[in-house]
């Protein structure tokens, strides 16, 4: 099990143009846990993965399909090295700003890295890695968000008045 470290932070406020004002942001608790779980977007890129091999197998581009299918996955993995170094950063009880920028540095090196041989050794049908990726940017963003609206309609924040 992962202890929980409580964290609070005092922000100068000289870029907002008030001089010598601080701002304290409340204490919060992180986990080091991942906070956003995979279990909604790993099925629609599952999803998305198989009717890309049912539209463009019988097109005759069943690598593409393959190199589409392994752009999802370089999402997903990316996006677990992001919740894992994120929960590391957090957890740390002195974080280095540094060490992290590194860190994210080298791991998004390393997914374009492999995006870009694979889309130039294999052309054209290596291209569809990049769409993989983007494509599964896209279904986080959708996953991220619905819980997000949800919330706003419960609290009548983006809804009418009644």
């Amino acid at each position: 099990m992962t202890p929980d470290v409580t964290s609070s932070s005092t922000i100068d406020a000289d870029s907002d143009g008030v001089a010598g004002a601080a701002v304290t942001a409340p204490a919060t608790s992180t986990s080091a846990k991942p906070v956003i779980h995979l279990r909604r977007a790993v099925p629609f890129a599952a999803g998305l993965g198989a009717a890309s091999f049912v539209v463009l197998a019988p097109m005759g581009y069943p690598l593409a399909a393959v190199f589409f299918s392994g752009g999802l996955g370089l999402g997903l993995f990316n996006t677990m090295l992001v919740q894992r170094s994120a929960a590391r950063f957090t957890a740390s009880g002195d974080p280095n700003k540094r060490r992290f920028a590194v860190s994210v540095l080298a791991r998004l090196s390393l997914i374009t890295g492999l995006a870009v041989g694979l889309a130039l050794a294999l052309q054209p049908e290596g291209l569809a890695v990049f769409a993989g990726l983007a494509a599964f940017q896209l279904i986080m963003i959708f996953v991220a968000s619905v819980p997000l609206i949800k919330e706003l309609r419960q609290s009548r924040v983006g809804g009418s008045p009644q």
